[in-house]
């Protein structure tokens, strides 16, 4: 492996997403390259730091998981329907205190007819 094909490996290795063989060529050229080996220490060192400081941001406070289920709840968040006036077919999703719900109805010459509910 090659200082340049290392370099361009590195970053990935640090964020710890390089596949292990790809992971095991770059170490074996570290070993044997200083320059390498101190790029490798720097992005290690910061994925380290980056990882540490996103622990310690703090979540969002209760009240806006609270807010978002409250505007959610009862909402439809998604309802696909085909069909003519003759005959359809909807199916939708919506949110509930629980979960989701997951409905469908059969409409014919106009009269819904309820056929799932999960």
């Amino acid at each position: 492996m090659t200082c340049d094909e290392a370099r361009e490996r590195i970053p990935f290795y640090a964020a710890r997403s390089l596949p292990e063989p790809e992971g095991a060529a770059l170490l074996g050229h570290v070993v044997g390259c200083e320059l390498c080996q101190g790029e490798l220490v720097a992005a290690m060192r910061l994925g380290h730091e980056l990882r540490a400081a996103f622990a310690r941001l703090p979540g969002p406070p209760a009240r806006t998981w609270l807010a978002i289920a409250a505007r959610t709840v009862g909402a439809s968040l998604l309802e696909v329907g085909v069909g003519s006036e003759i005959a359809g077919l909807t199916l939708a999703v919506g949110a509930t205190k629980s979960g989701f719900s997951v409905t469908g109805s059969l409409s014919l010459l106009g009269r819904e007819v309820p056929v799932l509910r999960i």
